[in-house]
């Protein structure tokens, strides 16, 4: 049982029949027919019901066709990280509102510009999803998270700022108990953070708005629909003079930008001179 025998299982479960199957893989279909039929053989089970219009899973065949899709999937990822460790390319996962970090860091350092750099951008759940799965090699992921299964070095604290219109916000609004009766827009990322806190502080918050995104939280601000909740560096994308920026000084409310790695693993050079830029 080797890939090819997995992606030719693969295309057969996919096209519906060994005929479509066959010319989708550019072959004749009786060495295909005789592909799966070793391939049964070798794992002495049946894997597909063969109709007059369409083949179906057996049982076996449905876990089968499931665990192809992994073994390609990882064949795929190994070869384009041996391919990408070859040529020299960096692959780093960071979130948006983190996206600004690592340019400024590395203008800050030449050596850095015979490089080159594939960047994923996602939240910071879908960039340890990546990291675990050797989608990446680093990244770049901002606080709270759960760090069980990762290596985690911290290396700027930062506040969350507030940002609104002038009739909704004022340079005096330092504390979150300034907030008490403001319509708020927060990041789901950030909600529990920000109610738990405001529940210590004895009121429920007024959350007006959830957001997926950062920056679609200063969007809703900048229309007067409530003060956006976000974390400092988001100020980098986007300056409006309308609007007022407050720095909320709660400790509790800092949040941590965190370089994450696989635990226990050799890193190559570059990836450990990068982490050296943020860390050191």
């Amino acid at each position: 049982m080797d890939i090819k025998q997995m992606i030719y299982f693969k295309t057969i479960v996919e096209e519906g029949t060994i005929s479509k199957a066959a010319q989708t893989l550019h072959m004749a279909q009786p060495p295909l027919s005789m592909q799966l039929k070793q391939l049964e053989e070798e794992l002495g089970v049946t894997l597909l019901k063969r109709g007059h219009r369409k083949i179906e899973l057996t049982q076996a065949g449905k876990i089968f066709y499931k665990r192809s899709l992994q073994m390609i999937s990882l064949s795929e990822t190994t070869f384009h990280e041996i391919q990408d460790m070859q040529n020299e390319v960096l692959r780093v996962g960071i979130t948006s509102s983190n996206s600004s970090i690592l340019p400024i860091y590395l203008s800050q350092n030449p050596s850095f510009s015979q490089l080159s750099f594939r960047i994923y951008e996602g939240s910071t759940y879908e960039i340890i999803d990546l990291l675990l799965t050797h989608h990446i090699d680093l990244g770049i992921v901002r606080t709270p998270f759960d760090q069980s299964q990762l290596h985690c070095q911290s290396f700027l604290r930062e506040p969350m700022v507030a940002i609104g219109i002038p009739s909704l916000l004022n340079s005096h609004m330092v504390h979150m108990s300034d907030y008490q009766n403001k319509p708020l827009i927060v990041h789901q990322r950030y909600l529990s953070l920000i109610t738990d806190y405001c529940l210590k502080l004895q009121f429920h918050p007024h959350i007006q708005v959830t957001c997926d995104d950062s920056r679609t939280s200063m969007q809703w601000a900048k229309a007067g629909l409530g003060i956006a909740i976000v974390p400092q560096s988001i100020l980098s994308f986007h300056h409006d003079s309308k609007l007022v920026n407050v720095i909320i000084e709660d400790e509790a409310l800092k949040t941590d930008l965190t370089i994450i790695t696989r635990p226990n693993e050799i890193l190559n050079t570059s990836i450990q001179k990068l982490m050296q830029l943020f860390i050191y």
